[in-house]
């Protein structure tokens, strides 16, 4: 796909996302309608093997162990001399997350009622989701052209896509999110990253150009 198909692509997931926090804001009944079903469905699915398990997928896929993942990922990059690719998944998690959490503050929608783990703050979008769609789709980016295999590329995609799934269903079984909280993020990621990513090449070119040759530099051992 070129980057001007990306683009558009990437801009009609955003105006879906725009759809979806006008109807939040404006309080839509097909919005209401929507969430109300899911909770409902989510709701007979709801026992004590189900909870521990979502609790788990929870606290991984959380803001705060994904953008500590990344800060790892970060520096270990950092240490491997691979410093401009480094920036490049640091600000793209961060300057994210920022951004999912000005509109989460704009918007001021309320958490659902009966959380079955606490939660603060407000709803839409779901962070959870939208951190974790980042870091998924940002390693599956790196990690598919390196793996020759088209097996293993294809069982590595729907690991990542599985966990993006689970993450967002933990949401709404958790009822610390509506549906429509983490369709709302998985659309915002989506579009964020198909504006984003196609210029990749073109900032890390930057980046390059910027930094002091010294750091960009491989370490070499000493003898």
């Amino acid at each position: 796909m070129k980057t001007k198909e990306k683009n558009i692509l990437g801009f009609l997931l955003l105006l879906c996302f725009a759809g979806l926090a006008l109807g939040v804001m404006t309080k839509a009944s097909w919005l209401h309608h929507f969430d109300n079903s899911a909770s409902v469905l989510f709701s007979r699915s709801i026992n004590p093997v189900n909870t521990f398990v979502f609790k788990i997928v929870a606290f991984f896929g959380s803001p705060a162990t994904v953008i500590g993942l990344t800060i790892l990922g970060c520096c270990w990059l950092w240490f491997k001399r691979d410093l401009v690719i480094c920036l490049w998944i640091g600000g793209l998690q961060l300057v994210g997350s920022a951004f999912a959490e000005i509109l989460k503050q704009l918007v001021g929608r309320s958490r659902p009622l009966h959380q079955l783990v606490l939660d603060s703050g407000y709803s839409f979008p779901s962070g959870h989701t939208f951190c974790t769609t980042i870091l998924v789709i940002t390693l599956l980016i790196l990690c598919l052209p390196k793996i020759k295999d088209q097996e293993n590329q294809l069982i590595v995609l729907v690991i990542g896509v599985v966990w993006i799934g689970m993450v967002a269903a933990s949401r709404v079984y958790l009822r610390d999110h509506y549906a429509s909280d983490v369709i709302a993020s998985l659309l915002l990621a989506g579009g964020y990253l198909l504006i984003v990513t196609p210029y990749a090449d073109t900032v890390q070119s930057k980046l390059r150009r910027i930094l002091p040759e010294r750091i960009l530099k491989p370490w070499t051992p000493k003898n």
